[in-house]
């Protein structure tokens, strides 16, 4: 498939390919995240994809719009009792919360990494209408993602994830999904900010947004006190808990940290088409934690090039998407279990070529993307594809 990989089959095979090769690697996706970038057009967004993402998120506003409207006059909704408005509240408060955890959690997530707009004073308004629809200061999304979870992905930093059992084991589902927001976040924000001498340069700018993020999220309250408790903050648990929380779980669950001899067993992939074309190639999430800066709408080109790589590290994939792997975990099916359920048996990867570098491979597809530092100052082998089992 690629030369180079083919060069050091041997020493990954026994787990002996070292951070030299790693860097070549990603020197290689580097030149061409940096070529596809340099031929974006013009306009207001950094990648033409990424109307996409202006288009979600402002369906989500105005689907929070129109179901306080309607809370508001419910003869417009032909609401008429007590039971008929409670059915109301409990159906507006899933859907708006499915929406909105994938609002935050997969779409915002993508602008976090790569911003959508090229003007920074946009990018900051539009982020914070964006966060606060899932509950969230964006600022403090973006740290907790990039500086916690990003810079340490699974290591004693990174308190984003589920916790480990004595056996190295994740915590249970639903431990982690019912603690995940707002309880113990909140503890990790305060010793970040206040205690840990990684957070507290950052402690003035957490409390303005979050000063921001109270005065806009308090509106609804303003409003009517009790919409804003079951048209706001209760989506808001349902985004965080059901559709955030489920999905961080099984991106990483059996997964193990990066290591010079291991970098690319720290996350899963999940191959559902449809799951990927509708929740922005979010199950392409080994290629997107091992190399960030690629632009999500590039994911699908660069996940056949890198997959070669994942699969002689071990790494794992299965065919299914998140929220099916989540319902598998709820239910208490172990992950040998999901795995061994839903494999990957398409044929993956794409023909060896002529070189020796991962970029004989790519297509010259025309698409856009802005690579960017992950700092919270910046965010501010064989020649043929064989069928493939996926194992962790």
């Amino acid at each position: 498939m690629h030369a180079f990989l083919g060069v050091h089959a041997q020493e990954w095979e026994n787990g002996m390919l070292g951070s030299a090769a790693y860097r070549e690697i990603k020197n290689s996706v580097d030149e061409r995240v940096v070529s596809l970038r340099n031929r974006r057009p013009g306009g207001i967004l950094s990648h033409p994809a990424d109307i996409h993402c202006v288009v979600y998120q402002l369906l989500n506003a105005a689907a929070y719009g129109i179901c306080f409207y309607v809370y508001l006059h419910p003869e417009i909704g032909h609401i008429r009792t007590p039971l008929e408005m409670g059915a109301f509240v409990v159906g507006a408060a899933l859907l708006l919360g499915w929406i909105s955890g994938v609002n935050v959690g997969v779409n915002f997530h993508n602008h976090v990494h790569l911003r959508i707009f090229k003007a920074s004073w946009l990018n900051t308004w539009f982020g914070r209408l964006w966060a606060i629809t899932g509950g969230w200061p964006s600022y403090w999304w973006k740290y907790g993602h990039v500086t916690v979870h990003h810079a340490d992905t699974l290591g004693p930093d990174d308190w984003t994830v589920p916790k480990f059992d004595a056996q190295g084991k994740f915590e249970g589902y639903w431990k982690y999904c019912l603690l995940h927001w707002p309880w113990r976040y909140g503890y990790e924000f305060w010793q970040e900010f206040f205690i840990r001498p990684r957070g507290r340069r950052f402690r003035r700018e957490a409390l303005w947004e979050f000063l921001i993020f109270g005065a806009l999220y308090s509106i609804p309250f303003i409003i009517d006190p009790m919409m804003g408790l079951l048209l706001w903050v209760l989506p808001h648990f349902v985004a965080n808990v059901l559709i955030m929380a489920s999905g961080m779980y099984v991106q990483h669950v059996d997964c193990d940290r990066a290591s010079d001899a291991h970098p690319f067993r720290h996350s899963n992939t999940f191959f559902s088409p449809f799951f990927n074309l509708t929740m922005f190639n979010i199950g392409y999430h080994n290629v997107h934690h091992s190399f960030a800066h690629v632009h999500w709408s590039d994911l699908p080109e660069f996940q056949p090039l890198l997959q070669q790589s994942f699969d002689r590290d071990n790494a794992c994939a299965i065919s299914i998407g998140y929220f099916r792997a989540s319902v598998e975990c709820a239910h208490g099916q172990t992950w040998d279990r999901v795995k061994s359920r839903f494999p990957v048996l398409e044929l993956v990867g794409v023909d060896a070529g002529e070189g020796d570098n991962i970029l004989d491979g790519f297509d010259d597809r025309s698409s856009g993307g802005n690579v960017q530092p992950e700092t919270p100052e910046a965010a501010s082998d064989s020649s043929t594809s064989e069928p493939r089992v996926a194992s962790c």
